[in-house]
């Protein structure tokens, strides 16, 4: 399954997880440097420990523009989607 957050969802993010080894598939809230706070699916992590992020809407920036960032840039895990009232999460 894709993770998809809706348009005008809230989400719980968790600091405390950049604590923890990150997992390919993770919903990350991240500082991105040239487009800001951001929310990306952890695609990869490279042989130089950068982080390569995806989104999951078509319409969204590629993986290959959106470049890679560092874990200092990772903000926390999101852990809980809350979609807009009467949308449910796929």
């Amino acid at each position: 399954m894709t993770p998809h957050i809706p348009e005008n969802s809230f989400v719980f993010v968790v600091p405390w997880f950049r604590l923890r080894p990150l997992k390919e598939g993770s919903i990350l809230k991240v500082f991105h440097p040239r487009y800001g706070i951001i929310v990306r699916t952890l695609a990869k992590v490279d042989r130089n420990g950068l982080l390569w992020l995806k989104a999951w809407q078509k319409s969204n920036l590629p993986i290959e523009k959106l470049g890679p960032v560092s874990k200092e840039h990772v903000l926390g895990q999101v852990l809980v989607v809350f979609p807009p009232k009467g949308q449910l999460t796929p």
